[in-house]
C-alpha cells in the first residue's frame, strides 16, 4: 500500500473510532467556527457536502446559510467530474453517485462564482494538502474554479497528519477548519 493508501485507511479508522456523542460535538464545533468567519459571513454562494464516512457534519452550516439567503450547492458526480448543483431550501436528498447525497431535482448551477468550497477529505497536513477517495474528482474541480475561491477542509484534529505527499495534479485547500480553530496555511487565526 502507498503512503497516500496508508493514510487514507488509518484516517478512516480514526474517524469512525469517535462516539457518536462526541462526533457530534466536534462537527458542531467546527461548524460555529467556520459560521463565525469573516469567510462564511462575506460568501454569497457556497459550495458544501452532505457527509458520508463520519466526515465532520455540515447541516448547521447549511441551514445558516439558507436562513442567511446565500446559494447552497452540492457536489453531485456526473460523467467522472463533480458538478455544483443547487441545494434549495429543504429539497429532499437522493443517494448519488459513492452513495454522495444530492438533490432529487439536481440542476447544475451554471454560474462560475463560488466565493467558498468546502471540500470533502479524509486527511489534511498544515499546507492545505489533502487525501480524498481517491478518484481525483474533486482536484480536477477545484482546478476549474477561480483563483478567488476560497477552497477549505473540515477535519477532526485527531485526523490531521504531519505530511501527505503532494503530486502535481494535487489541488490543496486554503484554509482548515478543525474544533480548535482555523489554519489558514500554516497560520492559525
Amino acid at each position: 500500500m502507498d503512503n497516500k493508501g496508508a493514510i487514507r485507511s488509518s484516517m478512516l479508522e480514526c474517524r469512525k473510532a469517535i462516539p457518536p456523542s462526541q462526533y457530534a460535538h466536534l462537527s458542531r464545533q467546527i461548524q460555529l467556527l467556520f459560521l463565525a468567519s469573516d469567510i462564511y459571513r462575506e460568501a454569497r454562494t457556497l459550495m458544501l457536502y452532505v457527509p458520508v464516512h463520519n466526515e465532520p457534519g455540515t447541516a448547521l452550516i447549511i441551514a445558516r446559510a439558507w436562513r442567511d439567503h446565500k446559494t447552497v450547492l452540492l457536489p453531485s458526480v456526473r460523467n467522472g467530474r463533480v458538478c455544483p448543483v443547487y441545494y434549495p431550501k429543504d429539497a429532499p436528498l437522493k443517494q448519488g453517485h459513492h452513495k454522495v447525497q444530492e438533490p432529487v431535482a439536481a440542476q447544475e448551477y451554471a454560474g462560475n462564482e463560488i466565493d467558498v468550497v468546502v471540500v470533502p477529505g479524509i486527511a489534511f497536513d498544515p499546507r492545505g494538502n489533502r487525501i480524498g477517495y481517491g478518484k481525483g474528482y474533486y482536484d480536477k474541480f477545484l482546478g476549474e474554479l477561480d483563483q478567488r475561491t476560497i477552497k477549505a477542509g473540515f477535519s477532526f484534529n485527531r485526523c490531521l497528519v504531519e505530511g501527505i505527499h503532494a503530486n502535481t495534479w494535487d489541488i490543496p485547500v486554503d484554509m482548515i477548519v478543525t474544533e480548535t480553530g482555523i489554519q489558514i496555511k500554516e497560520q492559525i487565526l
